[in-house]
């Protein structure tokens, strides 16, 4: 189930988090692995099984140039895993225009830019999967900035869902809640894990494991009739507080 074996698979910003998680599922199940990312992850890489480039998705030619390896190392591009980010908590009445600018760059816009380019190689059965966040989808006091960008992918995924469409290319978005990721751990220590121990309705803070299933499956023949969609993967937090919550908020 979710077989994915011979299918050329590009994800960027796996050196670490959900990317490297996302790396490693997809190998197992039998694709070849490019992964681009800012921070050298060649020897990690290697022992996934998987080929690093480094890549700055924020300048279209780097991007360009990955995609164009994937296609000279296994002849085709199947699918696309637009996972990098950049990341920072700050309040909005101390929201910093250079700051807000770089995270939409390095988040958003270059998700524009890799499903162009995307579209340009896959042939009629190709995948775009976008890693976006539940900050993009509701507001998250801290996350603003953040947010801004990550909504910017779930509105850019629908549109390229109904263009890509007619080409028979998928493109969907995935949206994590609080998971436990380098990245999360240096921002948020571990008060998000004890926040979501209480308030998500599964009880404990998600993990780089659980979002790396749901790409897979979307990445997958499995998942052919479903485009266009921004699926939460977060222990249920998106869906409300449990009686039992508001129970022990309420005493």
């Amino acid at each position: 189930m979710f077989d994915l074996t011979g299918k050329s698979i590009v994800i960027t910003g796996a050196a670490s988090g959900i990317g490297a998680a996302t790396a490693q599922r997809l190998r197992k199940a039998g694709a070849q692995v490019l992964i681009g990312d800012i921070t050298d992850c060649a020897e990690s890489a290697a022992q996934w099984g998987c080929t690093f480039r480094h890549t700055d998705v924020s300048d279209a030619d780097q991007f360009a140039a990955l995609l164009d390896e994937a296609m000279e190392r296994h002849g085709r591009l199947d699918v696309l895993v637009n996972n990098a980010a950049s990341a920072g908590v700050h309040d909005m009445a101390e929201a910093d225009a250079e700051r807000a600018a770089r995270y939409y760059r390095i988040n958003a816009l270059s998700v524009l830019v890799g499903m162009r380019e995307a579209a340009r190689r896959m042939e009629r059965g190709g995948a775009i999967v976008n890693v976006a966040s539940l900050s993009g989808a509701r507001g998250t006091p801290g996350w603003g900035e953040y947010g801004m960008s990550k909504a910017a992918i779930i509105s850019a995924t629908q549109t390229a869902a109904l263009e890509f469409g007619p080409l028979g290319i998928r493109v969907n978005a995935v949206s994590p809640g609080g998971v436990a990721t380098p990245l999360s751990i240096a921002i948020n220590g571990d008060a998000l894990s004890r926040a979501l121990e209480v308030l998500a309705p599964l009880g404990r803070e998600g993990q780089p494991e659980d979002i790396a299933a749901a790409v897979h499956f979307l990445a997958s023949d499995d998942a052919g009739y479903v485009t266009g969609q921004n699926w939460f993967v977060d222990g249920g937090w998106s869906v409300g507080t449990t009686v039992q919550t508001l129970g022990r908020i309420l005493a």
